[in-house]
């Protein structure tokens, strides 16, 4: 670790904070608060990015969630809203981070930095690891997206009422309408129903013991029921 309270030397508790938090929750909190009282961001002043590195406040972000710091996730949510350049292409519909950098192809690791400060939960990352969702890999899964023409934008099996909910987004707007499909396994053909945006579908089909699932670009919600 680099001597001092330089930023640098906060930046690398920050990555000690990401192996530590799911092994010794109450270290790796002593060092994310730690670091956030290096980079200043404890203070009344507005956070900066004094280090230039924007990951610092991405990890910051995703771990003020992480330990229900709402107060510092919005502090510096608002420093990453006016530095880090969200963007949405209208061609495609995708969003990302520039982060400044004027690049034909936004960065790759900072995205996904960034992604992972909007979608983590309070406790999320300790969960990851001591609470793994193992039933994932037997329950209904999907797969076979036509990634990037279309997403999901959820895709969750309800164990109780045994059925599949997929949702699907806008997609490419070059692409709406066009026909896709996307599969499901871990499921029996021949015992599943499916609903596509309220109503009974026939749209389907069984492909090597799998179910395939024919629409078209655009915004659909399907239930995928077990018998």
């Amino acid at each position: 670790m680099r001597p001092g309270g330089s930023p640098w030397g906060n930046y690398d508790k920050l990555h000690f904070v990401i192996g530590m938090t799911p092994q010794r929750l109450d270290v790796a909190r002593q060092f994310f608060y730690s670091a956030a009282h290096g980079f200043g961001w404890q203070t009344p002043e507005p956070a900066d990015e004094t280090s230039g590195q924007p990951r610092a406040t991405l990890y910051g972000m995703a771990f003020a969630r992480e330990y229900g710091d709402h107060a510092l996730y919005a502090k510096l949510k608002a420093l990453s809203e006016e530095r880090h350049e969200p963007t949405l292409d209208l061609d495609t519909l995708e969003f990302t981070w520039r982060f400044g950098f004027d690049e034909p192809h936004p960065r790759g690791q900072f995205n996904a930095s960034a992604a992972m400060a909007e979608a983590i939960s309070e406790g999320a990352w300790w969960r990851i690891f001591n609470e793994p969702n193992l039933r994932k890999f037997i329950d209904p899964t999907v797969y076979g997206v036509d990634f990037p023409t279309v997403c999901l934008s959820q895709a969750i099996y309800d164990e109780v009422r045994r059925t599949l909910v997929v949702a699907t987004d806008a997609g490419v707007p070059a692409k709406r309408g066009e026909a896709t499909t996307f599969r499901v396994t871990n499921v029996e053909p021949q015992a599943c129903t499916v609903i596509a945006d309220g109503e009974k579908s026939d749209d389907w089909r069984e492909v090597d013991g799998d179910i395939e699932i024919l629409t078209t670009v655009g915004e659909h919600t399907f239930l995928i029921r077990l018998a």
